[in-house]
């Protein structure tokens, strides 16, 4: 039996986040996918965590296979270490179905977008410049650049200050890009819940609602489900807000003011925002400009959960906006394939050499009950 690129990415993703949580790989990965490497023996679940763990044998698999450079993370137990690699898990697999490259090892491979490091693989070797910040990751997307971190209720404080200081050191290597925050969890409602926190701090920690409101850089909401990865997936599309607000407009586009950089165009005479990167202090903004400047509401469009989770509670319901969901039905008329979620490689895999993965399925066999013949193969 050869390795599928599915199987060997979902071997990879298990390599990287040691755990993963087994619901947000099933909706990720096809079942079938997850089956096989169960019954082989390469992955299981963990008996800690409602999560799947690569197995001894799972990790030789990927050191024969020859996928290349392989993080090197010390395996901890403990149980916020390992609510840690869950919640990483969930980011990477977001990531992951937008078509990032989340296969990196070094900060130095952000070069190239859209890609994903964490920054567990460089915690706590060398000089650590990453001290006691808490970035889970770093992406590069088409002219952004930014730290991600995983919000939720009562996650604790953070030193903006320390934030934004890695966050330029080590991105400083890549050029012509905008810095910004990602603020993930999830859901929406759970990231607003701890952003809305009314604490007060004193001194240098702050809360992460906080944090959104005083930032310099914009700040990103993002779920880590399936319409985070399409708002990932937008994201990926170079100027994306300009390219999708025309995509939806069309003939109705007009530009908007030169002075006014929150609005992406005038719709129908009104102020039109493209809502569906989740940046609400920018939409916020836009509104304030459009009540200032005479407009009883702005027109926005954005991803139907984001609108229904955020966008009608928050802009609709308050008399702020009009909001156009994009429904997956409008997606495809209105973008083709931009919007379209990674599929799972179901050819085999073959590795920079040009050379095959088999995996042995002996081993199959055993777990099914058929008598043993002979050795399980080696992967070659």
């Amino acid at each position: 039996m050869l390795f599928s690129e599915g199987e060997i990415d979902l071997l990879s993703l298990l390599k990287w986040c040691q755990f993963a949580p087994r619901s947000d790989v099933l909706s990720a990965m096809p079942e079938s996918v997850v089956n096989t490497l169960v019954l082989t023996g390469f992955i299981q679940t963990s008996g800690i965590a409602d999560a799947f763990v690569l197995t001894a044998k799972g990790s030789r698999a990927l050191d024969e296979a020859d996928t290349g450079k392989f993080p090197s993370i010390t395996q901890s137990y403990h149980t916020n270490s390992i609510e840690r690699r869950l919640r990483l898990a969930r980011l990477m697999l977001t990531a992951y179905r937008a078509g990032v490259n989340v296969f990196t090892t070094e900060a130095s491979e952000l070069i190239s977008a859209p890609s994903l490091f964490l920054s567990a693989l460089a915690r706590g070797r060398g000089s650590d410049p990453w001290g006691s910040t808490r970035v889970g990751a770093l992406i590069h997307l088409p002219g952004i650049v930014a730290a991600m971190h995983y919000v939720s209720p009562g996650i604790g404080k953070i030193s903006l200050v320390d934030e934004i200081g890695v966050l330029v050191n080590q991105t400083a290597a890549i050029k012509d890009v905008d810095r910004a925050f990602f603020f993930a969890g999830t859901s929406y409602t759970d990231i607003l819940k701890e952003l809305g926190a009314g604490v007060v701090s004193t001194g240098k920690l702050i809360t992460y609602g906080e944090a959104c409101r005083t930032s310099p850089y914009p700040i990103f909401l993002l779920s880590c489900n399936e319409t985070g990865a399409k708002q990932l997936r937008l994201m990926s599309v170079p100027k994306y807000r300009e390219w999708f607000t025309r995509a939806t407009l069309r003939s109705e586009f007009r530009p908007p003011p030169a002075d006014v950089p929150d609005w992406d165009a005038l719709f129908r005479g009104a102020p039109f925002v493209m809502a569906a990167d989740m940046d609400l202090r920018r939409i916020d903004r836009a509104c304030a400009k459009a009540r200032k400047n005479g407009y009883d509401s702005v027109s926005m469009a954005a991803l139907e959960p984001q609108a229904k989770e955020v966008l009608y509670p928050r802009y609709v319901d308050t008399g702020m906006a009009k909001v156009f969901v994009w429904t997956p039905e409008t997606e495809a008329a209105l973008f083709g394939e931009q919007l379209k979620l990674y599929s799972i490689g179901t050819a085999p895999y073959r590795n920079a050499k040009g050379a095959y993965a088999y995996a042995p399925i002996i081993e199959a066999n055993r777990k099914s009950g058929r008598p043993a013949g002979t050795k399980a193969r080696k992967l070659v």
